[in-house]
């Protein structure tokens, strides 16, 4: 019974914790200005796979299409909460995108549902990425934010290409695909590692 009691303490906390951090909606601080995020549907029970991925892919040809600088890096980070500890199935990678030293996006592989294998999608500035990465910056590091890929390593145009290439082949969702590969799948990290172009 007590088991029971501290189970649905930690239980509590933890999706406290998520919606605390999902209200965080919009980020502006010195240098880093982040557009209004696209809503993580799969948070609210649906997601219009077709019509968000479309309109993704047309972001990310602009933005390779476009005229401005822009660089990529590779992060990871904690993946559910900041209080439980990160292990290699406790893992979340994620892509940040610079455009032009003013605008920053978060970009990252999810599931459709919360389930171990389930419909894929790359979600823009997901909630957990924008706040986890505001506070890496400002020197709160709880989530355990770590660089993987810095930008002097990462082709931004080539790795913009095989993410806009992925979203038009479609993948499916499995959560150890980097523990068990399975094919035409990614979870958030393999989407990073097998995506990621370098100079």
């Amino acid at each position: 019974m007590e088991k029971l009691i501290k189970f649905k303490k930690l239980l509590f906390f933890i999706i406290l914790s998520l919606t605390a951090f999902s209200l965080c909606s919009c980020l502006n601080m010195s240098n880093y200005v982040y557009i209004e995020p696209i809503q993580d549907l799969r948070s609210i029970g649906y997601f219009d796979k077709i019509e968000n991925q479309l309109y993704l892919t047309v972001f990310l040809e602009d933005i390779v299409n476009s005229e401005e600088y822009f660089s990529v890096e590779a992060f990871s980070r904690k993946t559910l909460s900041p209080v439980l500890k990160q292990t290699k199935l406790l893992t979340h990678s994620f892509y940040l995108i610079n455009v032009d030293n003013e605008r920053y996006y978060t970009l990252s592989f999810l599931g459709t549902k919360l389930k171990l294998y389930c419909d894929g999608f790359w979600v823009l500035n997901k909630e957990t990425d924008i706040s986890s990465f505001k506070l890496f910056i400002e020197g709160n590091n709880i989530w355990d934010v770590g660089n993987i890929f810095t930008e002097d390593l990462v082709d931004a145009q080539q790795t913009l290409k095989n993410i806009i290439n992925a979203i038009k082949t479609g993948a499916n969702y499995y959560y150890l695909d980097h523990v068990k590969k399975r094919q035409n799948s990614f979870n958030c990290n393999t989407a990073v590692y097998e995506t990621i172009a370098f100079k």
